[in-house]
C-alpha cells in the first residue's frame, strides 16, 4: 500500500474530496430545483392569467393599456409582448428579438443539473474504488482472516457510490421536466405572440385603408 501512494493519507485525502463533492453537488443541485420550480410555477400563473387579458386588450385596439399591463407584470412573456406593441410596424420581428433575449433566462442554471446528474455518481464511483483499494490493503497487511473488517470496509467503501445516485437520480427527474418546462413555455409565448402580432397588422392594415 505504501509503495503505491506513499501513505494511506492520499487515499484519506482523496475520499474526503469525493465526499465534499458530492455534498457540494448536492446543495447545488437542490438549489437550482427548488429556485427553477419556484420560478416556473410563478410565470406559468402570471402567463395564464396575462394571455386572455392581453388578447381582449388587442383586439378592443388599446394598446397603451395593454403596454401598461405588460410593464406592471415583468414576466419573460410580458417583456416579449410589450416589445411587439411598442413596435407596430414591426410587431413579429420585434418580438422574435425578445425572445432570443428571454430564452437564456428560461434556460438559466438548468445545463448545471446535468452537469450535477453526470459528476455525481462519477464521484461516488471513484469514492468506491478508492475504498476499495483501501480494504484490499488492509488485507495485504492483515492477511484474510478478518472477513467482518473487510465486509465493513467494502460497505463504507459502497456508500459514496449510493450517496452519488441518491443525489443524480432526482436531478435526472427535475432536469427533464424542466426541459419539458422550458419547451412548453416556449410554445406558449410563441403561439400567443403569434396571434398578437397578426391582430395588430390587420388592425394597421385596415386604419391605412
Amino acid at each position: 500500500m505504501d509503495n503505491i501512494f506513499g501513505s494511506d493519507t492520499l487515499l484519506n485525502s482523496a475520499m474526503m474530496v469525493c465526499w465534499i463533492g458530492l455534498l457540494i453537488s448536492s446543495i447545488l443541485g437542490l438549489t437550482i430545483i427548488v429556485d427553477r420550480f419556484i420560478y416556473f410555477t410563478r410565470i406559468k400563473s402570471q402567463d395564464n392569467s396575462l394571455a386572455p387579458k392581453l388578447l381582449s386588450l388587442v383586439k378592443d385596439n388599446e394598446i397603451k393599456a395593454a403596454i401598461a399591463l405588460c410593464d406592471s407584470v415583468k414576466s419573460p412573456l410580458a417583456n416579449i409582448i410589450s416589445a411587439g406593441l411598442n413596435n407596430k410596424d414591426t410587431p413579429k420581428e420585434s418580438m422574435q428579438s425578445a425572445s432570443n433575449k428571454e430564452l437564456p433566462r428560461l434556460e438559466r442554471f438548468i445545463s448545471a443539473l446535468s452537469t450535477i446528474s453526470t459528476i455525481a455518481p462519477l464521484l461516488g464511483l471513484l469514492g468506491t474504488i478508492l475504498g476499495m483499494i483501501q480494504s484490499f490493503g488492509v488485507i495485504s497487511v492483515v492477511g484474510s482472516g478478518n472477513p467482518n473488517a473487510l465486509a465493513s470496509g467494502i460497505a463504507n467503501a459502497l456508500l459514496t457510490t449510493a450517496a452519488g445516485l441518491i443525489i443524480a437520480i432526482p436531478t435526472v427527474v427535475f432536469y427533464n421536466y424542466f426541459v419539458n418546462t422550458v419547451n412548453a413555455r416556449i410554445l406558449f409565448m410563441e403561439n400567443l405572440s403569434n396571434e398578437l402580432s397578426d391582430i395588430i397588422i390587420n388592425d394597421s392594415s385596415i386604419s391605412n385603408n
